[in-house]
């Protein structure tokens, strides 16, 4: 999971190198603000990958539970997935003029977004399948499948952006159409590894699956993770709109430099996604013992993988941006900032791994809680009182907004490290 989730941030590291060796930073700052509104959907339904691998691990470790339950989570979640997608669909000329409007930035710029946004929306029925796929196959213990093919569809998205951009001159159209390919390939690779495992004898009974009354037990969970997650988007917005509205040059350093949160979030997330694996399965099955031995042993490899980011980016940060980007005042922007990105993995390494830890136990309550408190009572304060610093403030924010995360998460787990507490308990 580590080496699946490294890759994926080199598809936007790749996306943000070929723009930015580009003439100009409106292609990259159009880019930066259509990718993160596509960007906001599809981790908005992040809840889809959380809850069906928490769920799914219990499920299987469960010997009481029915036979078909885990193929009825997988229902579910890809019901949810196709209808919400298409719904955005029809709605997505209206949330990209909303968009724009908040952004507020100039006409080259808003060409550009629209010209990207256009095309790559539509892989948002695939890029919402894909969650379901990888939580349920997660749960299986496919994790070196999801590698593999989280390496094709990245391998893909780099030919095609090389095809598209430089042979066939599509410019920024040309990176949406590769992103776009490429989702599409995954979601037949994770399909094909999921089809075994499926009840097909469950399947037969597909319309008992979607009756509201099946829903609520995922629904409730998944309602609490859509908000933890809404919560978290609202921020990173937030981080490029006003960054838009600084100016057009701290957009493009800030797309930069959010590459850098990607390559640091998901390669801990590969520890946190065992996590909640190991997690799910123990506390479904009460070992009590077990469940603490994981904590400690996942947050001992997190701090590891923490220190070699900060020493890497202590390291090499200046000439990554260099590779990125040969736009010169983008690079001596990103200079100043340089600072924030080296001590981010060990600000965020906490609240990484609660995360995962949580989704394990299936208490959404707590980590929608926790990014209540962070996000409304620390990120938008800190921002506001420094705001004065302009750009630098948005950083500062950021790293205090990870910081409250994990203390808050951190604060509820020896409750669950003994026995006698209810998962239902947790998710009223």
């Amino acid at each position: 999971m580590i080496i699946s989730n490294i890759t994926t941030p080199l598809l936007g590291i790749v996306d943000t190198a070929i723009l930015g060796h580009l003439s100009g930073a409106h292609l990259l700052a159009g880019v930066a603000i259509a990718s993160t509104l596509i960007t906001a959907l599809v981790w908005l339904f992040g809840f889809l990958r959380m809850s069906i691998t928490g769920m799914t691990s219990q499920a299987l470790a469960n010997t009481q539970a029915p036979k078909d339950a885990a193929t009825q989570l997988f229902v579910q979640g890809a019901f949810i997935a196709l209808l919400t997608s298409f719904i955005f669909l029809l709605l997505s000329p209206a949330y990209l003029k909303i968009g724009l409007w908040f952004a507020d930035t100039t006409t080259e710029t808003i060409k550009s977004a629209s010209d990207y946004f256009n095309i790559r929306i539509f892989s948002l029925p695939a890029s919402l399948l894909n969650l379901v796929l990888v939580g349920w196959l997660l749960a299986h213990g496919h994790a070196k499948q999801i590698m593999w093919i989280q390496i094709l569809i990245n391998l893909m998205n780099v030919v095609l952006d090389l095809v598209t951009v430089y042979l066939l001159q599509m410019g920024v159209k040309g990176v949406a159409v590769a992103s776009l390919i490429a989702e599409y390939t995954g979601l037949i690779g994770y399909l094909y590894f999921a089809y075994p495992k499926l009840k097909l004898s469950a399947l037969a009974n597909w319309p008992k699956f979607l009756k509201l009354s099946a829903y609520k037990p995922f629904l409730r969970v998944n309602r609490d993770i859509l908000l933890r997650t809404l919560m978290l988007e609202i921020s990173f917005v937030f981080l490029t709109m006003q960054g838009a509205r600084i100016g057009v040059n701290y957009v493009a350093v800030n797309a930069v430099l959010m590459n850098f949160l990607l390559l640091i979030s998901l390669g801990l997330d590969g520890i946190a996604y065992a996590a909640e694996v190991l997690v799910g399965k123990q506390y479904g099955g009460k070992n009590y013992s077990a469940l603490k031995s994981t904590i400690r042993n996942c947050l001992n490899l997190s701090l590891l993988l923490a220190f070699l980011y900060t020493l890497i980016f202590a390291l090499f940060g200046q000439s990554i941006i260099y590779l990125m980007t040969d736009i010169e005042v983008i690079r001596v922007l990103a200079a100043d900032y340089i600072i924030y990105i080296i001590l981010l993995p060990l600000t965020a390494v906490w609240c990484f791994l609660y995360d995962g830890v949580f989704i394990g136990l299936a208490d959404s309550k707590s980590m929608r809680n926790s990014m209540a408190m962070a996000v409304f009572g620390v990120f938008f304060p800190v921002w506001y009182v420094s705001q004065s610093l302009g750009n630098h403030a948005l950083w500062l924010a950021l790293h205090a907004m990870m910081i409250a995360r994990g203390v808050s998460l951190w604060w509820k787990i020896p409750v669950y490290t003994q026995p006698g507490v209810g998962v239902n308990d947790k998710n009223d």
